[in-house]
């Protein structure tokens, strides 16, 4: 899988310290990108999902628990359809994690594959504004 997205995410985090994120996150980075190279399309999906959780609640603690807020850092600064895309992620990663019944792609058919790697771009590509939140300038 070598698409845009897989090409922009690896171009957003080619420069060592580029992005404020923790060993957490970078663990999850480097496994986004492996899981993306060896077409792993369904690893991509939930990782990409983890990486979100992530990237809204690492280093965020200290930050809203003053405030009381509830919301990760970056979130709030995200466009409606930014968000909309990280809400079909999650949904996608619950499909797959939590079977409730037969689901587009993982139903067996040869169509499968194409259409777990259309989601698996979007996945990526659904991460991207987030990532981009934590460049350090």
């Amino acid at each position: 899988m070598a698409g845009p997205a897989l090409r922009e995410f690896e171009a957003l985090i080619a420069i060592p310290g580029k992005l404020d994120v923790g060993p957490h996150t970078k663990a999850l980075i480097d496994e986004v990108v492996r899981c993306a190279r060896a077409q792993h399309f369904l690893s991509v999906i939930v990782m990409a999902a983890a990486l979100v959780d992530v990237l809204t609640h690492e280093g965020a603690e200290a930050i809203f628990e003053e405030a009381g807020e509830q919301e990760g850092f970056g979130l709030s600064m995200l466009r409606a359809d930014e968000r909309r895309a990280l809400d079909r992620l999650r949904g996608m990663r619950n499909r797959i994690l939590h079977y409730q019944g037969p689901s587009e792609g993982l139903s067996g058919h040869a169509s499968d594959k194409d259409y777990l790697q259309a989601q698996a771009e979007a996945a990526i590509k659904a991460v991207l504004p987030l990532l981009e939140l934590q460049e350090m300038y």
